[in-house]
């Protein structure tokens, strides 16, 4: 599903519970319909949206509702509408599937040659983990680190750090501490080569160290390793030390505050 909007999880929830009050009904029944939250996650495109979507397509023939020579013959498919044209939704475009396929058109010919590479792609092992089809299911989102850097900057911001439960955003998590320690790190004035040249204890990697655990749900085991300040138990120790001096008040301390605000 691609959106103009972030407003995927709001169009989830009215459809979720539309159809169950709507199944409820019809059938006297009561409760909750469906269990847990939607999967769902971003993708780049290019580099892993193609694989996405023939990994998609050719979910009804690893659960055995189709057969690998006529995947579109699943209903319940988004590939059903390849070769019904004419009955498409205006919000089907097939164009990106066949196009990652081969730079195929939506033509008889095209459509053919999609559905003899899907049944090719389904018995061929070493394409699949080329295709890295095993990781598709996995995680918040598909796509380089520079790409999901990119979201979390601009779609959960800096001001709401938080721990984001759940082990699928484990990554995300660290994607937003690498990001604040940057940020502190700019607003100091250090580089990554401070971080390994200045000492373990250093005052700058203290108050960072200090602000981190003030504004993020980062462990002592992450900070000793990203900020170069030795043992775990050490860096707990020095940001103690650090608290009890009254350190949050000197003044580039105050200044990092500026990165939440």
């Amino acid at each position: 599903m691609e959106t103009s909007e972030c407003n995927l999880s709001v169009g989830m929830q009215w459809l979720q519970s539309t159809f169950a009050n709507r199944f409820n009904r019809a059938h006297q029944a009561y409760g909750h319909l469906f269990q847990g939250r939607f999967k769902s996650l971003v993708v780049e495109r290019d580099e892993y949206l193609g694989a996405l979507i023939h990994y998609i397509h050719l979910n009804p023939i690893r659960a055995k509702l189709a057969m690998a020579e006529e995947p579109e013959a699943y209903r319940w498919s988004t590939l059903w509408y390849l070769k019904q044209k004419r009955k498409r939704p205006a919000c089907v475009d097939l164009d990106l599937g066949l196009h990652y396929a081969g730079n195929l058109v939506d033509t008889p010919q095209g459509r053919r040659q999609y559905i003899a590479y899907l049944a090719w792609l389904q018995a061929n092992d070493s394409m699949k983990r080329e295709l890295q089809f095993s990781k598709l299911c996995r995680g918040w989102a598909l796509g380089c680190k520079a790409f999901k850097e990119e979201l979390v900057e601009k779609h959960v911001p800096v001001s709401s750090i938080h721990h984001l439960e759940g082990a699928d955003l484990q990554e995300a998590n660290q994607l937003r501490w690498e990001t604040l320690v940057e940020a502190c790190m700019k607003s100091l004035g250090k580089t990554k080569i401070d971080v390994q040249s200045d000492k373990k204890a250093a005052p700058w990697k203290v108050m960072i160290a200090c602000f981190m655990k003030g504004h993020s749900s980062v462990s002592n085991v992450w900070l000793a390793k990203h900020l170069n300040m030795g043992v775990p138990q050490g860096v707990s120790r020095s940001v103690g030390l650090f608290q009890k001096s009254n350190g949050q008040k000197q003044r580039q301390y105050k200044k990092m505050l500026q990165i939440t605000a």
